[in-house]
């Protein structure tokens, strides 16, 4: 096959290996350093997520001759194109592995990832009916006033939002919008609202809108890869893991949040039966809601032990390490 000797070819090819290669050592560095806070694990994370992106045409332009056959003879420890030319009855094996394993995860991508921004686009938050005025409205901003004044930062603005399923996240960059569902407002009571409330707050403090479009760009761009899809999960799911654990030192209460993530359950069993999809895309909506119900499961269990003090464990000579071992040995993959 000619594509694996391509520039394209030898960038994907290599970008996957490389991803793999990030991932085995920085979980070999979470055992050998101890690493164990999440805020820790997001930055390491990171590396598996970035460094694939841009260690193919660092390394070329670094050394051009590094696709040379005496480079991959004499030096690489591990040569992509032996495997991906090897012919078995008149079959590349390999090659057409390969390129299932990449079709797959952009397939999986797009249902993931692409498909729920074009519904989100289409059912967006400017088509809702909003709740400006009444209790909830008032409510909100209240709770928000309360918050921000101990936090110490300005008071997001707050929209309520008529839709039946709990919704609460925030958007903007630099003015921020606290936007929530009347169903789940209703179905928090006061010490809730508080504790999850202070979850998006903490959010606004550590920057996440500014910090998750640049993570799911690193994702986009390696669409094709699974090591990408599993590694920007686990990110995402430290930034909430994060969250949680400093909204709970700022309130001592993890039960608060606690019993507030609770009331994120999807429970599509109770839903009209007119409003479940038929085919893949209702397979694809249990799945996604099996998930979804996992990661309230798993943010759930982490408050139950959560420490109430958050310190950055953080340690620079292990991190710089754990990338320049990640940068040579990929370098040496080809």
């Amino acid at each position: 096959m000619s594509w694996p000797h391509t520039v394209i070819g030898a960038y994907l090819t290599q970008s996957v290996l490389h991803a793999f290669v990030a991932l085995i050592l920085v979980e070999v560095s979470f055992h050998a350093w101890e690493i164990d806070d999440h805020l820790s694990k997001f930055r390491y994370r990171l590396l598996t997520l970035g460094l694939p992106v841009v260690m193919f045409p660092l390394f070329q332009l670094i050394s051009p001759d590094r696709g040379s056959w005496h480079f991959r003879l004499s030096f690489a420890l591990f040569d992509s194109q032996r495997w991906l030319d090897m012919k078995v009855m008149d079959l590349y094996p390999f090659s057409l592995a390969f390129i299932l394993l990449a079709c797959g995860f952009t397939v999986l991508f797009a249902l993931q990832e692409v498909l729920p921004l074009f519904r989100y686009r289409r059912h967006s938050e400017t088509e809702k009916e909003y709740e400006t005025t009444g209790e909830g409205a008032a409510r909100m901003d209240a709770v928000l006033e309360e918050i921000s004044k101990e936090a110490g930062v300005t008071k997001p603005s707050s929209l309520v939002i008529r839709e039946p399923h709990p919704i609460l996240y925030t958007r903007g960059f630099r003015k921020h919008t606290v936007i929530i569902s009347g169903s789940l407002l209703r179905r928090l009571n006061d010490r809730q609202l508080r504790a999850a409330l202070l979850h998006e707050m903490v959010h606004i403090m550590r920057g996440s809108s500014l910090k998750t479009p640049f993570i799911y760009l690193l994702r986009m761009l390696m669409f094709y890869n699974p090591v990408s899809l599993v590694e920007f999960r686990r990110i995402m799911q430290d930034e909430e893991f994060i969250c949680d654990a400093i909204a709970t030192s700022i309130t001592g209460n993890p039960a608060a949040l606690s019993s507030a993530l609770a009331a994120f359950y999807y429970h599509p069993e109770t839903e009209p039966a007119g409003d479940h999809e038929e085919g893949l895309a209702g397979v694809k909506d249990r799945v996604e809601t099996h998930s979804h119900n996992i990661m309230i499961d798993e943010r759930i269990d982490k408050l139950h032990g959560v420490d109430p003090i958050v310190t950055d464990g953080f340690r620079p000579f292990p991190f710089l390490l754990t990338a320049a071992v990640i940068l040579l040995a990929g370098y040496l993959v080809v």
